[in-house]
């Protein structure tokens, strides 16, 4: 099993045994072109703003204390080849957020874009699971796991190791599989966009890179896709 296999594929309706459904899935990416669906569109707080040219190198100092904005550097050795002719067409780029231990918790609000009436219930009521990516990119045996230097709160809940697996058979990148799956704790609150008027129901997702070995030179934790399903 891929771990996903209620994101991928439909299912039996409860009600009807002879009618199939599949969940309102969302997805927001920071890969470039992006006509909608930006990851920043999702992000409260945790990163630091960097307004310079994607194609420059990143000072070390930026990822103290926020994640960043950035590409791998055969990314950006690619794009600064083919830019002396004229980009070759290639309009696409693999910008992703990195982190170390030093950058902090990357705050993000998922919303909930599914069809259960609002209300004040428990999270796994809304969503079933959260998936998320990494860039896809060559790096050294000693890059960021996923699974082993990220720690994870949803809903203002810890999310234990037992609640994270990998997400096989889907997204691979020279065999590596490169997803996560996150399950919603069952104390997990859901939290309003507005909380004085009860509005725009979604959930806290925070992020933080706890594997002390985690280090630039060897390679960052990326995030550059993040999914949910709603219920």
């Amino acid at each position: 099993k891929s771990g996903a296999a209620s994101l991928l594929h439909d299912s039996v309706s409860d009600t009807d045994r002879s009618n199939w459904q599949m969940n309102h899935v969302s997805c927001r990416t920071s890969f470039l072109p992006n006509i909608s669906g930006d990851l920043d569109s999702i992000i409260q707080s945790g990163v630091t703003k960097n307004e310079e040219d994607m194609l420059k190198s990143r000072d070390d100092s930026l990822f103290n204390g926020g994640w960043v904005m950035d590409v791998g550097k055969l990314e950006r050795d690619t794009k600064l080849k083919v830019l002396k002719y004229g980009g070759l067409g290639y309009i696409d780029m693999k910008t992703a957020y990195y982190g170390i231990p030093s950058s902090g918790a990357l705050k993000l609000w998922l919303p909930y874009e599914g069809s259960v009436n609002t209300g004040d219930a428990p999270a796994f009521k809304f969503f079933n699971a959260i998936v998320l990516c990494e860039v896809n990119e060559k790096r050294g045996d000693g890059e960021c796991n996923m699974m082993s230097d990220l720690t994870f709160r949803v809903g203002d809940e810890v999310v234990p190791k037992s609640s994270v697996s990998r997400v096989k058979g889907v997204a691979s990148y020279l065999k590596k599989e490169i997803c996560i799956r996150i399950d919603i704790p069952g104390e997990a609150k859901i939290s309003f966009q507005s909380e004085e008027q009860m509005k725009g129901v979604g959930l806290t997702l925070e992020v933080s890179v706890t594997g002390t070995g985690v280090s630039r030179e060897k390679g960052a934790c990326s995030i550059s896709h993040v999914i949910w399903e709603n219920l």
